[in-house]
């Protein structure tokens, strides 16, 4: 095995695991664990909620597609920034005020405190919601490394697996919201300099701009144009079918909390703007490994794998064990985040409202940090046992949580008479229509987010009107209020 490989990992594992420790010392309160004492600044939560977000599938699913349909997959990054643009306008200035004006240190606590009526509802569907989607999720994250590590290295997945969950339940067990921003913070600047360095490195070596246009043009037109060769109502139909892909990113409990922890509601516009810069550059840097990756592998047979070919047939071994890294950090940047969620849904919303009321800050970290380390196990065993196909569901688990929450979530900012059965109704709505179009395979015609999302809206709004909203006045005054910027 190559040691100038191994050594860039191995020390990059060292430097995460220290920033999580460093990041201790932000945790002695329940705010302090669970959202970093809202002291996140514009830069650290902008990369933070970027790439908690964007997961590997940035250097995998989205590659792999470029390698399979060319300039076409723009209509992705166009839909996600959509997504991203959405959730910063609509959604950030008002969730960071009202979930300080309430009082809210987790995302389901912040729907019980805003609706204000039965909360057993809501935390359930909230809860079980979070836990299966976020644990599937992080074990998805998990399996692609040891998929990614096993065709660099050549050994078995489950060594990998067992690394990458082990550092990623460390550092999220030693540094809360703060260990886990601050380490997205340094792999997400990796990412975007990594990707764009690889992907100008990898057409150099196809011979320059022009020679691989010409040569992916000898392959098919369809590499030097973005209509996927198709035309009409069928060109409309998938334009429009990437560009909704865009919805899954919104309202999602592991980035949205970023909003909760920002300084002030005064850094949402510069943390978008950073946001915003460092998703595209990352994205351009993805389109031209996948683009340049047609002509270098031309007889590939897993699209999906042009990333680790690149690392172990192009890159010098030094230069591909911080390549490696940096993709391990991507995936380890979106797994944290699931992780850390998932726990303090589990120990804030059910194990200190239901089995142990009396629970101090201190005893709540400790409690958080036992269920981290549990669920951390949970999803390094799914991911070991699980075939490789768990990778995929992670755009379903995305959407899955995106429809549960972002309606809700949106009328709750904006909507005086949403009312507590309302909401409820809403997050079940969104989460049974996502499984239910999901199994019934329509997912193939329409993105299960879509019909997740229009009976989110919809149930929420009829239940809500069938129902009243016995503190609308209060309410009332309270949108008002955090439609301000406070500084």
């Amino acid at each position: 095995m190559n040691l100038a490989l191994i050594i860039p990992i191995i020390v990059y594992f060292i430097l995460m695991i220290g920033v999580g420790i460093y990041s201790f010392k932000f945790t002695k309160s329940k705010e302090g664990f669970h959202l970093a004492g809202r002291n996140l600044g514009s830069w650290v939560s902008a990369i933070s909620y970027a790439f908690s977000g964007m997961s590997a599938w940035v250097l995998i699913g989205y590659v792999g597609m470029v390698y399979s349909l060319g300039p076409s997959v723009f209509y992705i990054l166009i839909g996600f920034n959509l997504g991203f643009l959405f959730a910063y306008m609509v959604i950030a200035k008002r969730v960071r005020n009202y979930s300080q004006l309430l009082g809210a240190v987790t995302y389901t606590d912040y729907f019980v405190k805003r609706m204000r009526g039965n909360p057993h509802f809501i935390r359930l569907v909230s809860g079980i919601s979070i836990v299966i989607f976020m644990s599937a999720y992080t074990a998805a994250q998990l399996a692609a490394a040891g998929l990614t590590l096993q065709t660099v290295f050549g050994f078995e997945p489950v060594t990998a697996i067992i690394i990458a969950g082990i550092v990623v339940t460390a550092y999220c067990l030693f540094g809360g919201l703060m260990g886990v921003s601050l380490t997205d913070y340094f792999q997400g600047i990796g990412v975007v300099i990594g990707t764009v360095i690889l992907g100008i490195f990898m057409i150099y070596v196809a011979g320059g701009w022009n020679a691989v246009v010409a040569q992916t043009a000898e392959i098919s037109p369809m590499y030097t144009s973005a209509n996927m060769g198709a035309t009409g109502s069928a060109l409309l139909g998938s334009v429009l079918g990437f560009l909704v892909m865009g919805l899954n990113v919104i309202g999602r409990p592991h980035d949205t909390i970023r909003f909760f922890a920002l300084k002030s509601s005064a850094e949402v516009r510069k943390s978008a703007a950073i946001c915003l810069s460092a998703l595209t550059i990352t994205y351009w840097g993805a389109f031209l490994v996948g683009y340049s990756g047609r002509v270098l592998f031309p007889e590939v047979a897993d699209p999906e794998m042009i990333f680790p070919l690149a690392l172990t047939e192009l890159a010098h071994p030094l230069w591909g064990g911080i390549l490696l890294a940096i993709f391990l950090g991507l995936l380890m940047s979106t797994a944290d985040s699931q992780l850390l969620s998932a726990s303090s849904a589990l120990t804030e919303d059910i194990y200190s409202k239901y089995l142990n009321k009396n629970l101090s800050d201190k005893q709540n970290v400790l409690v958080t940090r036992i269920v981290i380390i549990l669920i951390g196990v949970l999803s390094t065993i799914v991911a070991v046992t699980t075939p490789e196909s768990v990778f995929f569901l992670t755009v379903y688990a995305s959407a899955g949580l995106a429809a549960t929450f972002a309606p809700v979530l949106i009328l709750s900012l904006y909507w005086k008479k949403l009312t507590n059965a309302g909401a409820g109704a809403g997050m079940a709505a969104g989460a049974l229509a996502v499984f239910i179009w999901y199994q019934s395979g329509l997912a193939e015609v329409v993105m299960e987010g879509v019909p997740g999302f229009i009976a989110a809206f919809l149930i929420a709004i009829i239940v809500s009107k069938l129902t009243s909203q016995p503190h609308e006045q209060q309410i009332e005054g309270e949108l008002t209020k955090v439609s301000y910027v406070w500084k």
